[in-house]
């Protein structure tokens, strides 16, 4: 008779409980897909001596070029090269210089909403997809760093992650805005 009740509760939570299991794994899995996308090398990341050399020479080269759509290129490259150095320094277990270096480099992303809010010109499909996969892998990124940094500095990332969101958002909006525009 025990044997016969324990088969019927086990038979019960079996059944019952499973598929909600299955269920959150499956949510996750496709929460959790890595987005393919290559982040840039950082080459010098900001804990090398020499590190304000770099920032001097990207600061010059960014007042040179004019080209909107270069100075797209460059900010995500930007972006791209700080969220990886990011990543880079939270290896290290700098965690103080990655918190810095986080909210850097998704700044640079915000430079290119504040770009392309000022340009007349719609954004081509394959620069929106790219810059789209860009921001993804920035949060697919930020959202494991969060996961290994202490308590204590995890709200840095976290802010970093919000305005990452918020500029994807951004970025789809204008997209969207001005496909609007030019249909009328």
């Amino acid at each position: 008779m025990k044997l016969l009740s324990v088969l019927l509760i086990f038979g019960f939570l079996y059944f019952s409980i499973l598929p909600q299991i299955n269920a959150i794994f499956a949510a996750d899995a496709t929460a959790s897909a890595i987005v393919k996308y290559d982040l840039a090398y950082p080459g010098m990341i900001p804990d090398h001596p020499a590190y304000k050399l770099k920032v001097l020479r990207d600061k010059l080269t960014e007042r040179f070029i004019s080209d909107p759509e270069k100075k797209i290129s460059f900010y995500l490259l930007q972006a791209d090269k700080g969220i990886l150095a990011t990543a880079m320094l939270v290896d290290k277990k700098n965690f103080s210089l990655a918190k810095e270096t986080v909210l850097k480099a998704e700044n640079n992303f915000t430079l290119i909403n504040f770009l392309l809010k000022d340009s007349d010109k719609k954004l081509n499909s394959q620069t929106f997809n790219k810059l789209k996969t860009a921001s993804l892998k920035h949060q697919e990124v930020l959202r494991s760093l969060i996961k290994r940094v202490p308590s204590a500095d995890q709200e840095t990332f976290k802010t970093a992650l919000y305005f990452s969101e918020t500029n994807l958002k951004s970025l789809k909006d204008l997209q969207n805005k001005k496909r609007k525009a030019k249909t009328f």
